[in-house]
C-alpha cells in the first residue's frame, strides 16, 4: 500500500514539475523581451505612444525555441504605447519556424532599431532607415549585412509606406504578405477597381484567379476573404508565351475576377492587367532596376520596389484606378467560374 502511495505521489509531481519549468522558461524570454524593448525605446528617444513611432513584429508567428510568442504583443504595447487601433503596432506574417523579431521605426528621423531572438537572448541592430540613406545601394548593402538580414525588405517597405499614412486595407494586406511591393499595390488597385466597376449585389461573391500566381493574389484574398480553402481565390502558373496571346499592347493579363451568384446561376467577370509602363513613368522607377537582370542580388531590385510602393500609396484612388487595364468582359452561368479556375483561365474566357 505504501509503495502504491509513493507511486501516485511521484506521478502527480511530474506535471507540476513540467509546469514550473515551462513557466520559468516563459518568464525568462518575456523578461528578456521587455529588456530589449526598453533598450530599443531608449535608442529611439521617444515617449511611449508618440505618433512618430511604429512597432513591427512577427510575434504570434515567430517563436522562441518551441514557445509561441503572442505574449509579446502585450509587452510591446506596454513599453512602446503603440497599438493596432492606432495603426502603430503591426503584426507581420512570417513562418512559425522563424524566431521572434521586432523593429521600431521613427518616421521623422528614419531611425530604426531591429532586435531578434538569437538563441539565448536578443541581438540588436541600429539602422539609418531614412529614405536618402537606406534607398541607396551602399545603405541597403550595409544594413542587410547586419542582424536584420533578409527581413530588411519587409521592415523597410512597410515602415516607409506607413510613414505616409496609406489606406488601412493596403497596410493590412502588406502585413499578411510580409512586405509592400508594387505587385501587392496592383492587387489593392484591382480590388478597388472591382468594387467600382464590378460591384457585388445581394447573394453574389467574388471569385478570383491570379495567373501567373504572384503578389496581387495576396491582396485580393485579404481584402475579399477569397481564399483557396473556401473556393474564392486561385493561383495558376502560366508562361509569357501564352500571356502574349491575351495581351493588349504591353499590358499582360494578371487576374480573372468574377462575381458569382450560385442561387441565380449567374457569373459576370473581367480580365484585368496592370500597366507597368505607366507606373514606371509616373513614379520615376527605372525598368532596369525594377526588373533587374541580377535579380535579388542587386540592391536596386529591392530599392525600386520600396520606392514604387510608397509612391503608389500616396496617390488618390481615382488616379490608381488608371493603372488597372480591362482586357475583356464576359458572362455566363455560375459554373463558368469553376471552368475558369481549372485550366488556362484566359483560354476559357476568350473561347466563350
Amino acid at each position: 500500500m505504501k509503495r502504491k502511495l509513493n507511486l501516485l505521489v511521484a506521478l502527480a509531481a511530474v506535471p507540476l514539475f513540467l509546469l514550473v519549468t515551462h513557466d520559468g522558461w516563459a518568464q525568462g524570454w518575456t523578461a528578456k523581451a521587455q529588456e530589449a524593448l526598453v533598450k530599443a525605446m531608449a535608442e529611439m528617444a521617444l515617449s511611449p505612444g508618440d505618433p512618430r513611432l511604429l512597432a513591427l513584429t512577427n510575434a504570434g508567428f515567430g517563436q522562441i525555441g518551441s514557445q509561441s510568442t503572442e505574449a509579446f504583443w502585450d509587452i510591446a504595447g506596454k513599453e512602446t504605447g503603440c497599438s493596432p487601433g492606432a495603426r502603430s503596432l503591426l503584426p507581420v506574417h512570417t513562418s512559425v519556424q522563424e524566431p521572434l523579431w521586432c523593429a521600431l521605426y521613427r518616421k521623422d528621423t528614419g531611425k530604426m532599431v531591429f532586435f531578434k531572438w538569437t538563441g539565448d537572448g536578443f541581438g540588436q541592430q541600429v539602422i539609418d532607415a531614412s529614405p536618402e540613406k537606406i534607398l541607396s545601394p551602399e545603405g541597403w548593402k550595409a544594413a542587410s549585412a547586419g542582424l536584420i538580414g533578409k527581413n530588411l525588405f519587409s521592415v523597410v517597405s512597410i515602415s516607409l509606406t506607413w510613414a505616409i499614412n496609406p489606406p488601412w486595407t493596403l497596410l493590412l494586406a502588406s502585413t499578411f504578405h510580409d512586405h509592400l511591393c508594387p505587385g501587392l499595390n496592383a492587387g489593392y488597385i484591382f480590388a478597388e477597381y472591382l468594387m467600382d466597376r464590378l460591384p457585388l449585389g445581394p447573394g453574389e461573391q467574388y471569385v478570383t484567379v491570379t495567373a501567373p500566381g504572384k503578389c496581387p493574389a495576396d491582396a485580393l484574398q485579404v481584402l475579399f476573404n477569397t481564399t483557396g480553402g473556401k473556393g474564392g481565390g486561385y493561383v495558376m502558373a502560366i508562361g509569357n508565351d501564352l500571356l502574349a496571346n491575351y495581351s493588349k499592347g504591353a499590358v499582360q493579363p494578371s487576374i480573372v475576377a468574377m462575381k458569382v451568384n450560385r442561387k441565380s446561376d449567374a457569373c459576370e467577370g473581367m480580365v484585368l492587367g496592370f500597366d507597368w509602363d505607366k507606373v514606371m513613368a509616373d513614379t520615376g522607377i527605372k525598368r532596369e532596376h525594377l526588373f533587374s537582370k541580377e535579380g535579388p542580388s542587386d540592391p536596386w531590385f529591392w530599392i525600386s520596389r520600396v520606392k514604387a510602393s510608397a509612391e503608389l500609396a500616396k496617390m488618390p484612388r481615382e488616379r490608381l484606378l488608371g493603372y488597372a487595364v480591362e482586357l475583356k468582359r464576359f458572362s455566363g452561368k455560375a459554373g463558368l467560374a469553376d471552368k475558369v479556375a481549372s485550366g488556362d483561365p484566359y483560354a476559357v474566357v476568350w473561347n466563350q
